[in-house]
């Protein structure tokens, strides 16, 4: 009963929020914070003011942390943030911050773990209460409004009676979060053996059944199943490559999969991929299309192309600013035909919705299980009841099903361009397009990197977001990682015509400012680069995208190998050293940092790499449909590889091995026979491109060897090794 009270109160007064004066929200660059403009709680932005008041007037500090997509944001902002007698119990008893966690992940870091020790779980919105000095007292989640009344109402009792124990405590806990978030940990050597049981741990937590990992709520986890890719690429092991093939397959399809749309929704809500929590995030977007561009680039499964399609031409129709970057988010709730807004009203159909549109709806209905009684109030969810190939067939159908969609009205867009999450995309982008060998992706991306270039750099250096043509908030440690991935992408499958020179001396400047901007590399960067909140955070923990150093060390190993910088590879050394320990304790949170230290130490393991610091280009394509295995390579001007039959014992011959056997030298191109700056004599070589060709087997490993000299000296000879699945 008193919970239908609040909500009264909610429908009686919210209707007219906007006849408010604001609160001091107001000039605030972010659509979360502008959803709460008008709330009779007098919220602060986090900052000095907000945090100076509480000390001069000695009051507690209410702080509610989310997102604008956020369903349970929105619900605890209608029951509660509208209600009077909430917002007047707030402004009087304590000084009320709201935080966009976008916006400010390493806030939302440290207050999330504070709800995780204090309650043994957490999520948003992220509700604590800190004392007058900012350390953290009291967490929860979402709260109904009589439980918020509640508490509310005994904390400021407390304070009132007994503020030293709260002020104890907290101070206390602020103390342990800041141990447990700067702490360090021995390096450790990450031997097959170690590798080997890290994998077993994760295959023995994998849902064999559905995909993934995990029950419900059920979250595509996509920096482990890239880890796993990276591990099976190194050893063969068909386990770690169908554990991530199979979490593509079954998301593919879920529900959490948009079948009309394309692109998917943020998780489900059960073990089946079934019922999507319907938000749709960029993240999600770009580590979800990662994964499926290297599935395609190993297995050349059809459904991962196709999927990995409809995610880019989604994202490209309903999430792309006019100057090419990507907005960061759709909203899960829409309004439905009868005015209420629900989550998920835009995405759900009935058998009685899909008749109108004129499709086959027999079997429309039968291929995605739509029923009179759906999941959502007799609405349905669309989800594939087996293996489809019929893509021919069905595909005008649900482009049918999708115009009918557009009509309804769509979820909102959250407009913020957030760095990290665009670099994210932009590697994606590039990498599809050398999957799927469709250029205007790589153009795609090329098109957020320029964007990104010219509105998020400022006087004091990098910006973290874009929201209504204005930049702010200082990037962070995951915004340069990331986006300096991005840029080595670009730099890696540019097409031909294209300079890639540029992407990679853009890179290498996003590279310093990770260098000097957070912290001692041995004790592992920070995520910011001001102490913000009870505490630094060293950023270690894969969330949406992956760990900030794990991206740092990833920029380090990647450009160590394009450029000829040693101390890339000196901090990179030390990076690893200070990830490894920690990685190797929590795999399951770390495995961005496992799959960077071993790609640092170990090399990579895509089609396509660099060696000799930049100086060749080494792809391999297997054409499959041809039975022909190919390599080309590509020797930067000044630089040469020795030839299959070098003219001087002491020089290391190129040679390409498949399955052990060496090609023999008739598959080897004539070399160029000409004198050096240092060796008078005749010397038998390569130089600029040349291809290599090989039958290609049904499975095994290619080894390619190389030493790549200039005019005055030669490299140490180096071996990649490409599997062959």
């Amino acid at each position: 009963m008193l919970r239908s009270f609040f909500i009264l109160i909610f429908f009686t007064t919210g209707l007219n929020a906007q006849d408010r004066a604001p609160n001091h929200l107001l000039g605030t660059q972010s659509p979360y914070l502008q959803q709460h403009l008008y709330n009779p709680v007098d919220w602060h932005p986090w900052g000095n003011e907000a945090l100076e008041r509480a000390r001069l007037e000695n009051k507690m500090i209410f702080v509610s942390i989310g997102y604008s997509s956020c369903h349970w944001c929105h619900v605890m902002r209608e029951e509660s943030f509208e209600n009077p007698a909430i917002a007047v119990f707030l402004n009087e008893h304590f000084i009320s911050i709201k935080i966009d966690r976008e916006r400010r992940p390493d806030l939302d870091e440290q207050f999330m773990l504070a709800t995780q020790v204090l309650t043994g779980s957490g999520g948003w919105p992220n509700n604590l209460i800190l004392t007058p000095l900012g350390d953290p007292f009291f967490a929860g989640t979402y709260f109904s409004p009589p439980e918020l009344t509640s508490l509310l109402q005994q904390i400021a009792d407390i304070w009132r009676d007994e503020p030293q124990v709260i002020n104890a405590e907290g101070f206390k806990l602020a103390m342990y979060l800041q141990n447990y978030l700067t702490r360090t940990a021995a390096a450790v050597e990450l031997t097959p053996a170690l590798m080997g049981n890290i994998n077993m741990r994760l295959l023995n937590q994998l849902d064999d059944f559905n995909g993934g990992m995990g029950t419900a709520p059920k979250f595509p986890r996509e920096s482990l199943f890239l880890f796993l890719m990276d591990q099976a690429q190194r050893s063969g092991d068909r386990d770690l490559l169908q554990a991530a093939t199979n979490a593509l397959n079954g998301m593919i399809r879920g529900g959490i999969h948009d079948h009309v749309g394309g692109g998917f929704h943020r998780y489900a809500v059960d073990p089946e991929w079934h019922v999507p929590h319907f938000e749709k995030m960029l993240y999600n977007q770009a580590m979800i299309g990662l994964m499926l561009a290297r599935s395609i680039q190993v297995t050349g499964n059809p459904s991962h192309t196709r999927a990995l399609d409809r995610l880019i031409a989604f994202s490209m129709r309903e999430m792309r600013d006019e100057g090419g970057a990507f907005y960061g988010a759709m909203d899960a709730d829409s309004y439905d035909e009868t005015g209420e807004k629900r989550e998920g009203a835009f995405y759900v159909w009935t058998p009685e919705e899909i008749a109108k549109t004129g499709v086959d709806s027999a079997y429309i209905n039968d291929l995605f299980q739509v029923t009179e009684d759906g999941e959502l109030d007799g609405a349905n969810v669309l989800n594939w009841a087996d293996d489809i190939t019929e893509f021919a067939r069905i595909d005008p159908m649900l482009e049918t099903l999708r115009l009918t969609r557009s009509e309804r009205i769509p979820p909102a867009i959250d407009t913020k361009i957030l760095m990290g999450w665009n670099g994210m995309m932009i590697a994606m982008l590039a990498e599809a397009s050398h999957a799927t060998g469709r250029a205007d992706y790589w153009q795609a991306g090329a098109d957020a990197a320029r964007f990104m270039l010219s509105e998020m750099e400022g006087e004091d250096g990098y910006n973290r977001v874009v929201f209504e043509g204005r930049a702010g908030v200082p990037a962070q440690l995951g915004d340069l990682g990331a986006f300096a991935l991005g840029l080595v992408a670009l730099h890696d499958y540019a097409p031909d015509g294209e300079n890639p020179t540029m992407w990679l001396d853009e890179a290498l400047t996003l590279s310093q400012a990770i260098r000097t901007g957070f912290g001692d590399v041995q004790d592992g960067y920070r995520m910011s680069t001001e102490r913000d909140g009870f505490s630094t955070v060293i950023a270690l923990d894969d969330g949406e995208i992956p760990a900030g150093n794990a991206l740092a060390l990833l920029t380090f190993s990647r450009l160590a190998r394009r450029s000829e910088n040693p101390e890339l590879l000196r901090d990179g050394e030390l990076l690893a050293a200070a990830l490894s320990g920690h990685a190797a304790e929590q795999p399951e949170q770390r495995a961005a940092s496992l799959a960077a230290i071993r790609e640092l130490h170990d090399g990579e393991v895509g089609q396509v790499r660099f060696v000799s610091g930049g100086a060749v280009r080494v792809q391999m394509t297997p054409d499959r449909i041809a039975g022909e295995l190919r390599i080309d390579l590509a020797i930067k001007s000044g630089w040469h590889i020795n030839a299959h039959v070098p003219l001087e014992d002491y020089f290391i011959a190129t040679n390409l091995a498949v399955n052990g056997a060496i090609l023999p030298a008739a598959a080897y191109p004539d070399p160029v026979t000409k004198s050096l700056g240092f060796n008078d004599d005749a010397l038998a070589l390569y130089e600029g491109a040349l291809t290599l060709r090989a039958p290609m087997p049904t499975s095994g490993k290619a080894i390619l060897v190389l030493q790549a000299c200039s005019d005055e000296i030669c490299l140490a000879p180096e071996e990649l090794t490409f599997t062959l699945w």
